[in-house]
């Protein structure tokens, strides 16, 4: 399996075998509120509270109420826009040959290494929804930590990645005569 977007990249002088990021859908939460705040935006430009009652639309200055309120809701959405995006950019999974890596955050750094050597298990978790959209949550699992790879695409095939190398050793070089390195299971 190669890099995600064509990228191949080395992580501290290892092979990396993909690099991907979560779907839009681990920020479904700012995305609701980005649509619902648009929707109550256009309700409020069109006047629509002000159609169906006998109360008149207040000013503030020279703009209508329903017309600031509007905007403001635009404001809403625009931010819950930028945040939906920055969480999906600032979370970056890496697998290389020797580790599974999660890092996250923009002005906090996080990031999570596991090696192969500690490795219990892999699983998957999708619900119906997800199944239907081809995404889904890895679990990895060391004994003592979980960590979860949220709402990649290809499930299936990262979780096939991560099982064949469950409790490998790093493999640093080529031996001589260019023999491959056995099997640690």
């Amino acid at each position: 399996m190669s890099a995600v977007d064509g990228q191949t990249m080395s992580y501290a002088g290892e092979q990396t075998l993909l690099v991907t990021r979560p779907t839009r859908l681990i920020a479904l939460r700012w995305w609701s509120l980005m649509v619902l705040a648009l929707i109550i935006a256009g309700a409020l430009f069109l006047r629509l509270p002000w159609l169906f009652s006998s109360m008149a639309n207040p000013t503030i200055g020279s703009l209508s109420t329903s017309t600031i309120l509007g905007a403001f809701f635009v404001f809403i959405a625009l931010v819950a826009f930028i945040l939906a995006e920055l969480k999906r950019k600032t979370t970056r999974y890496v697998i290389t040959d020797n580790k599974i890596v999660r890092e996250d955050g923009i002005l906090n750094k996080n990031t999570v290494m596991i090696p192969y050597t500690q490795l219990e298990r892999v699983d998957m978790k999708q619900t119906f929804g997800q199944r239907i959209l081809r995404i889904g949550t890895i679990v990895v699992d060391t004994g003592d930590d979980t960590m979860n790879l949220d709402m990649i695409s290809r499930p299936a095939q990262v979780q096939e990645l991560l099982s064949s190398r469950l409790g490998r050793r790093g493999w640093s070089g080529q031996p001589p005569g260019g023999q491959q390195p056995p099997a640690t299971r």
